[in-house]
């Protein structure tokens, strides 16, 4: 007789990883742009902007900050069914990662989120400059949004999203053999 695959109901919640050195330098010093994705009850998917973020110190963990206006209904989604997938991008280069993981807390944005996201958007602005050398420093600086809302969560899969024969390839868990 088939068994029915459990649902999210009675999944096990699935462990944490570990985000490798190599991940943690590019998040801390080349990423400048990030997206984060959950999913409604009735499982309409949700899009948010990403203004920043920050690796946990046990480096399982990452805390997404959020403007105000790409907030609606994440808490309520989150809150529903714990899943969230954040994509980090190094652009123009387009090195590019997804951290899939569960939900642990929310909280509004304090003094040292806001050191974090400013220090991205002068990352951002950086490589922009590079591809549009004329762009006013203000209109640049705009694209990264002040943030609202910090949004930790642990992460239980990264996958590789970098255009190219790799996107998609899971890193972490390694695959089983």
């Amino acid at each position: 007789m088939e068994r029915p695959t459990p649902g999210p109901e009675t999944r096990p919640p699935p462990r944490s990883v570990m985000i490798p050195e190599k991940i943690a330098r590019f998040l801390e010093q080349r990423a400048n742009v990030a997206f984060a994705g959950t999913r409604s009850r009735d499982l309409l998917p949700l899009g948010h902007r990403v203004s920043g973020w920050r690796m946990g110190a046990d480096g399982r963990t990452l805390t997404a900050f959020l403007p105000e206006p790409f907030s609606a209904g994440l808490v309520e989604s989150l809150q529903d069914n714990g899943e969230l997938a954040l994509t980090v991008e190094d652009f123009p280069a387009h090195e590019t990662y997804q951290f899939k993981g569960r939900y642990v807390r929310h909280r509004p944005v304090q003094g040292e989120d806001i050191a974090i996201v400013d220090r991205i958007r002068e990352r951002f602005m950086k490589s922009m400059r590079a591809v549009f050398p004329m762009a006013p420093e203000r209109t640049l600086g705009a694209f990264i949004l002040r943030p609202a809302l910090s949004v930790e969560f642990e992460v239980s899969a990264i996958y590789v999203q970098t255009p190219g024969p790799g996107a998609g390839a899971r890193i972490m868990p390694p695959a089983e053999a």
